[in-house]
């Protein structure tokens, strides 16, 4: 005999308020924002989650990722690039022109808007956001600039990376000198999406931030935990990038995760319909090493 009565009742999960914000650059660039915070009074800690190279903030999982970690007792802060080729349709790159004028510059300079907005109050429900604690979570290049970041923001207090790049020095030089030469680089993609091209000035660019572009050093001088989540089956970012940062870590406050049959977007395309086990375990253990490193 059963010691109890009656259906077994499945706790429900918090509710969650979700809402869109723009951040304007002194030159009106936009970079356009997604709050998700569990409904209610208490404060919690942020936590920023940046997307990669021909990524923005409504691809995939992020929109899932968001939600998770709100539903744990974060307030989640998704961002588009103001460059990241996103327009009118938040789900599909649809200005090329704008892709084009995309930098390194420019993107160090929408992580600085998107803190400078959350320190100084400037978000929506501000007031319920800690200011002392927050986190930073980023895929492939958007891992390494959290980790660039949290040496300047000393807010930051711990970092999950996915697949995040050892090194922002990607170019070989026939491809540098035949991107100097035509005044662009194409960027490979599917043959339904449309060509996309990044200008000269994107080559300029990195060379010019080569000094506040070094991952692997900022990773050395880490004080903070982070969390290095890399799939075994990554071909755009290899295993051994993850490796190497892993190497260069703390292992005190450092942690290196690798998740089998995953690649660079643990087998997720967009849009997203069912999470894939590779994901729910990225997200899992995102969300776990956020309770463990971070007032909630």
């Amino acid at each position: 005999m059963p010691w109890f009565w009656g259906e077994i009742q499945s706790i429900p999960l918090p509710v969650v308020i979700e809402t869109d914000f723009t951040l304007i650059h002194a030159d009106r660039l936009k970079v356009r924002c997604t709050l998700r915070i569990p409904d209610g009074k208490r404060t919690v800690s942020p936590v920023l989650v940046a997307h990669g190279f021909l990524g923005f903030k409504d691809w995939g999982f992020f929109p899932y990722l968001g939600r998770r970690l709100s539903e744990a007792g974060f307030a989640a802060v998704t961002f588009n690039h103001a460059l990241s080729g996103i327009d009118q349709n938040p789900w599909k790159i649809d200005d090329p022109e704008g892709f084009s004028r995309n930098s390194t510059t420019q993107e160090l300079r929408d992580w600085d808007l998107v803190m400078d907005a959350l320190l100084l109050g400037n978000l929506p429900l501000a007031d319920r956001m800690r200011l002392n604690a927050v986190g930073a979570v980023g895929h492939s290049r958007g891992g390494s600039y959290a980790i660039l970041h949290s040496r300047q923001a000393p807010q930051i207090a711990s970092v999950v990376t996915w697949g995040a790049i050892g090194t922002f020095d990607r170019f070989d030089a026939d491809t540098r000198r035949r991107w100097r030469n035509q005044g662009y680089l194409e960027v490979p993609r599917e043959k339904h999406e449309t060509p996309l091209r990044m200008a000269v000035a994107a080559l300029e660019a990195l060379e010019r931030n080569d000094h506040r572009l070094d991952v692997l050093k900022a990773v050395r001088e880490a004080t903070i935990p982070v969390m290095i989540l890399h799939g075994r089956q990554d071909r755009r970012v290899p295993l051994s990038e993850g490796e190497r940062l892993w190497q260069c870590a703390d292992c005190r406050l450092c942690r290196f995760h690798v998740i089998e049959n995953a690649g660079h977007t643990f087998q997720t395309r967009h849009p997203l319909k069912t999470p894939s086990q590779p994901l729910l375990e990225a997200v899992s253990k995102t969300v776990d090493w956020f309770r463990n490193t971070l007032p909630h």
